[in-house]
């Protein structure tokens, strides 16, 4: 017999499960009438999941940066403050990179690895941008948050992107 816990539990579970979204191949999403597929061809099988993942997370996000640490361990996030940063879905793989800053937008290019651990980005405009251009990994992902370090030579350097 199940205990009153273990009785909360089962029904929670049951209603995760009746909430959780159809992953199918294709997905349609109305918003303000617009109809949006999105097309997973450039995945095989076992990456669909996470590609779909990683587009609900992370592309076509605006985010601004909140936490902005060098490799010194120096708060740099006034530096960004006003900027708003876009990875622009080309495929599941890579794509335009866009950041507003102070009212002009850049345009550079991220790419990401297999299993969407990794972040490449590449951009010029402004000196700031030169932290950006290297390889950063994932170490946190939430529908509001992303945070980044650098795969090589990490030091202290840290981005939070918060979702706009």
């Amino acid at each position: 017999m199940l205990k009153y816990g273990g009785l909360i539990t089962v029904w929670l579970l049951l209603i995760y499960l009746a909430f959780i979204p159809n992953w199918s191949c294709k997905k349609t999403d109305t918003v303000n009438n617009d109809t949006q597929q999105i097309d997973t061809s450039d995945l095989d099988t076992s990456q669909n999941t996470l590609g779909l993942l990683f587009e609900y997370y992370v592309l076509n996000k605006p985010t601004q940066i909140t936490l902005a640490i060098d490799s010194t361990g120096n708060n740099i996030t006034p530096t960004y403050a006003d900027y708003e940063i876009n990875l622009k879905k080309e495929t599941f793989f890579n794509g335009p990179l866009e950041i507003l800053a102070n009212g002009t937008k850049y345009v550079g290019t991220w790419q990401t690895n297999e299993d969407y651990s990794r972040l490449t980005l590449n951009i010029s405009g402004l000196k700031p941008f030169e932290l950006f251009n290297r390889t950063w990994r994932f170490t946190y992902k939430s529908i509001d948050l992303l945070k980044i370090s650098p795969v090589t030579n990490p030091g202290e350097t840290v981005l939070h992107l918060s979702k706009i």
